[in-house]
């Protein structure tokens, strides 16, 4: 997906879209796609943690779909079960 590198902010690349010129599918594949490259172990640094992992997704307020990081929540406490509520 070539666009899962756009940030809503238009500071993502390849195109520079911006907010809703992302479709959403491209914002939940970004949302799955950062948290990923953030849990899982990389020749450069260990995985972190999912807990951790999930504080940067919601710390991208502005240039992540905040609905969409709030609807991933179940999946990243699935992975770590550390991660609390976000009520």
């Amino acid at each position: 997906m070539q666009s899962h590198h756009e940030l809503l902010d238009g500071t993502g690349y390849p195109d520079r879209l911006k907010d809703w010129e992302i479709p959403e599918l491209v914002r939940l594949v970004t949302v799955c796609d950062i948290y990923g490259a953030l849990v899982e172990r990389r020749p450069y640094r260990p995985p972190m943690a999912g807990l951790q992992a999930y504080a940067i997704l919601m710390g991208m307020d502005g240039h992540l779909d905040v609905d969409l990081v709030h609807a991933f929540h179940p999946v990243a406490v699935a992975f770590d079960p550390s991660v609390p509520n976000v009520e």
